[in-house]
């Protein structure tokens, strides 16, 4: 059933298309990896907000987010050349130049012909699809260094440097940075931030990254309390979100105590007395009680205290913007709390406040979740392989080049074109019923939704292609 000589020529009658796409595949996935920067592609989503383009850079604040639009077009885009030419060569072109005639002159069955070639387009597309994964895993930890642990922030690094340390120590140690001024002064020059709100930005991080340890432990410990009932996995598992909304949830817990005090330096019962002092101190409500005091939106009062601030400073509103803290200068806070009728005390708050919001936001933008990344490829790859059996099936059907690529081309592009057409207008979102692409749900895996379905299906037609291409193969009349 199996010929490696059949295997090794369709190797070499391939592989250097193969070899070419993968390459180029991976090149451009890592030019998204490196390139990610969380602020620029925040305002770049921010500016398509409301516009025909908001469905395609909506995701843009956040790695994951970036790399869904090379999964949904430059990927699909790049695998439907491959299998395309790939399907045409492997089949339909032999038996339309003769050399097919040759083969099967020799003892080879058709069923070991059609069962190798099968072989190797199923073989080449899943290799191509895992490499293009490590790639990516690769150059996201390297340049990120957000796969085996958190994201590696510029101001972590200078930090480190300022003090000696090893960036990875630091930012598993980020109470380090808050005990050392010329940490805390390269950190916050990193981060763009006055050192004041760069302080507050570290006691969240911190907190933020207490809360996650701590959650891992309590989850870890309801896994084994619960590990012999019906509980869901959704049901067991506490997320450090449900944790920092509710940090009661772990006050019993001796464990997941200790792992969080472990993140901050302190001792166990200091590190509960401080949580005890977050749930009686609640930051939201008092951020609640500060907006309603407040004359206006907090965004609207940012948007003119930025606008008042910039004239005052003689400079452009991206500028202070991009450096939030130069609003805190005398001319401009006195000009921007004139303009916003909000004392300059009051003000002052409310622009560390947006500093740290974004700071955090900017860290959870450099997240990466490695299954969810994983997914991303598995549904990629599911796709192409069952665009392949469309090309696949074709090349089988016909015995003419020409005639095959009418099928095995056009329909695999015209699912691709639907799916961008889609993407353009929620008004033409029943062409879904219509095509291949949607069964490849990337907003449904970002999200940890319901996209196995899809995959199935996806699987499904590949399967039953590639086993109508074999059966039609070994039943078809052939001109030998």
């Amino acid at each position: 059933m199996f010929s490696k000589a059949i295997f090794k020529q369709s190797v070499r009658s391939n592989g250097t298309l193969w070899l070419v796409i993968t390459l180029v595949a991976s090149a451009l996935l890592s030019v998204f990896i490196v390139q990610f920067d969380p602020e620029d592609f925040a305002a770049l989503s921010s500016a398509a907000s409301g516009t025909s383009f908001d469905s395609v850079l909506s995701g843009f604040d956040s790695i994951l987010g970036t790399l869904e639009t090379f999964y949904k077009s430059i990927a699909i885009l790049l695998g439907l050349v491959y299998i395309i030419f790939s399907a045409n060569n492997l089949v339909v072109n032999e038996v339309d130049s003769g050399s097919m005639a040759y083969t099967l002159s020799t003892p080879t069955k058709r069923s070991t012909v059609i069962f190798t070639k099968m072989a190797y387009m199923i073989g080449s597309i899943i290799l191509m699809f895992g490499i293009v994964t490590g790639v990516g895993l690769g150059v996201s930890e390297v340049t990120h260094h957000n796969v085996t642990g958190e994201p590696m922030t510029e101001d972590v690094n200078a930090a480190a440097d300022a003090m000696d340390r090893k960036p990875s120590y630091v930012r598993s140690h980020l109470y380090m940075i808050e005990d050392d001024k010329y940490a805390v002064q390269a950190g916050a020059e990193a981060r763009n931030m006055d050192q004041e709100a760069y302080k507050q930005y570290l006691d969240q991080a911190i907190l933020r990254d207490s809360y996650d340890a701590a959650a891992e432990k309590l989850t870890d410990n309801r896994k084994d309390k619960y590990e012999d009932t019906d509980k869901s996995k959704s049901a067991i598992e506490i997320t450090q979100d449900e944790l920092s909304k509710n940090p009661k949830l772990m006050m019993n817990d001796n464990d997941a105590l200790e792992a969080g005090a472990k993140v901050t330096g302190q001792s166990v019962s200091d590190y509960r007395n401080s949580i005890n002092d977050e749930i009686k101190n609640d930051s939201a409500d008092k951020q609640k009680e500060l907006e309603k005091s407040l004359p206006a939106s907090p965004s609207i009062i940012m948007s003119t205290a930025q606008t008042a601030g910039a004239k005052a400073l003689n400079t452009s509103e991206s500028n202070i913007s991009d450096n939030m803290s130069l609003l805190k200068d005398d001319k401009a806070i006195k000009a921007a709390s004139e303009a916003t009728k909000v004392p300059e005390d009051q003000l002052k708050t409310l622009i560390d406040s947006s500093q740290v919001s974004a700071a955090l936001k900017s860290d959870e933008s450099l997240e990466f979740d490695v299954e969810t990344f994983t997914w991303l490829n598995v549904g990629a790859c599911l796709l192409i392989l069952a665009m392949g059996s469309i090309s696949f099936f074709a090349s089988t059907l016909f015995n003419r080049s020409n005639q095959a690529m009418v099928l095995g081309a056009g329909l695999p592009f015209a699912f691709f074109l639907i799916s961008l057409v889609i993407q353009q207008s929620d008004s033409l979102e029943n062409l879904k019923y219509v095509s291949l692409t949607t069964l490849y749900q990337t907003d449904e895996i970002l999200s940890n939704g319901d996209f196995g379905i899809g995959l199935l299906a996806l699987g499904g037609v590949a399967f039953v292609l590639y086993a109508a291409s074999a059966v039609i193969f070994q039943k078809k009349d052939l001109p030998l």
